[in-house]
């Protein structure tokens, strides 16, 4: 009970700040044709770049891989099941507001970077903390870093590998209702482990340069599963809309006629469950941001309001409509329902619910796995900050071992001490928001103004 409390504590101050956002930005998110224009222009092809430096993409995709995950699929899912279709509308809002905090939190983030000891760009809350609001803020620049690292290894690594090794477990009881489901997580484990392994004695270049590749591909696969379920029952979208527009505000006091949706209710669970997917000021992706070659903070900034609109306005959006489109039975007021069987259920509409099966089991593989790369970026970050590089070191060895012990472990305190860790980030995030503000609406305002900002430098 003491999780749940703080979580929607955190989820109020979460919403609260990105309404303030929104208003001190002049609602910048919601003005397509600048977004646009910014993140077209930070696409052109850009020569060189300093040491450490990574693309906008590649800074884009692991931010994405720490954000996009299972919650994208089984959190919309169950969200329906406990807030009805209204809670989809106010997830967008969530979206919209969500939109305007990662805006924020990218800008002060390439405000505020500065060359690490291997002299690549390093950035992110705990630096704009220490340098934006001065050397006594120096504690809790260091808790930001403390619980981003303990995050990491907890929802970011042993929850993940934990959700990889029950998808293979899954899609192997598919084929084999014999299998050995220890043994299959202890080896996913180990592959798992190894193919971090790999990945991360590359350093933060390497980890971006795989989520490149792991995001856009995850991300393909689903939304071309999702979107082939909507076409096959597109003539029940116009309703479905109509029930998610009317049950945002209640209008629909029940489902048939045994489960009343109110409008706190489907609020709530929208808003929260939104603001959790996106993560959105939690202070986490900036860190990605902070590598990345680029000559305008605030056009590197409009990358952190396409990557909650490509996390909450797409693929939940894309998830929702499945599962109401395809006409299956929702366990409506069911708070312990299986957000992933109830999408399991909608793909199986258009396919052999073993083939859905596996296929899904491999797209919740991919997203727990580039979860895992985003948040080892983070968690060497906060290592760096808090250690040194001979942190970095150390800490990789450990993010490898809780990869192993994740996959056969436990894993439910594991999820809640991570969660919590989650919404403890999101407090000195808040307090570096709220106190470096001006410097986001001063330019944020010149940009609107000239069209352009000055070169970002490093500190």
């Amino acid at each position: 009970m003491l999780d749940e409390t703080l979580n929607l504590a955190v989820a109020l101050l979460l919403i609260a700040m990105g309404a303030y956002m929104l208003f001190l930005t002049r609602l910048l998110p919601l003005r397509v044709r600048t977004v646009c224009r910014g993140l077209l222009h930070l696409f052109r092809p850009k020569k060189g770049g300093g040491k450490g430096e990574i693309s906008p993409f590649e800074a884009l995709s692991a931010a994405l891989g720490g954000s996009v995950g299972t919650g994208n699929i089984a959190g919309v899912a169950s969200a329906i099941a406990i807030g009805g279709a209204g809670a989809i509308f106010w997830m967008w809002v969530s979206g919209v507001i969500g939109m305007a905090t990662k805006y924020a939190e990218v800008l002060l983030a390439m405000r505020y970077r500065k060359r690490g000891a291997d002299g690549a760009p390093v950035g992110g809350t705990m630096y704009c903390i220490l340098l934006g609001m001065g050397k006594g803020a120096a504690p809790l620049a260091a808790l930001f870093a403390a619980f981003t690292l303990l995050a990491s290894l907890g929802c970011g690594n042993m929850v993940q590998v934990n959700t990889i090794a029950s998808a293979v477990a899954e899609a192997a009881g598919t084929v084999s209702p014999a299998a050995d489901t220890r043994l299959l997580a202890l080896v996913t484990g180990a592959v798992t482990a190894a193919a971090l392994g790999a990945v991360l004695l590359g350093g933060a270049k390497r980890v971006c340069r795989a989520s490149a590749y792991v995001v856009p591909l995850m991300s393909a696969l689903y939304i071309g599963a999702t979107v082939w379920v909507i076409l096959r029952f597109s003539e029940r979208l116009p309703e479905v809309f109509r029930m998610i527009f009317s049950g945002a505000f209640g209008v629909r006091p029940a489902v048939g006629g045994a489960v009343g949706f109110t409008l706190s209710r489907a609020l709530r669970v929208g808003m929260t469950r939104g603001v959790f997917s996106n993560e959105a000021g939690i202070g986490a992706a900036p860190m990605a941001y902070a590598s990345a070659r680029c000559d305008d903070p605030v056009e590197q900034a409009m990358m952190g309001i396409f990557e909650v609109f490509v996390d909450t306005i797409l693929i939940c959006t894309l998830t929702a409509l499945m599962v109401l489109v395809s006409g299956i039975h929702i366990p409506y007021g069911n708070a312990d329902a299986s957000g992933m069987a109830i999408a399991l259920d909608a793909l199986a509409t258009v396919v052999p619910r073993r083939e859905a099966g596996v296929f899904l089991a491999v797209c919740v593989a991919l997203f727990a796995f580039s979860s895992m790369l985003g948040w080892s970026l983070y968690g060497v970050r906060a290592a760096e900050f808090l250690l040194g590089v001979k942190g970095v070191r150390a800490y990789r060895i450990l993010f490898l071992i809780c990869a192993l012990v994740g996959a056969v472990m436990e894993i439910a305190p594991v999820w809640r001490l991570g969660e919590a860790f989650n919404s403890f980030m999101a407090i000195p995030n808040l307090i570096m928001l709220l106190a470096l503000a001006p410097h986001v609406r001063q330019d944020t305002a010149e940009f609107i103004a000239r069209g352009h900002l000055s070169k970002c430098r490093l500190l």
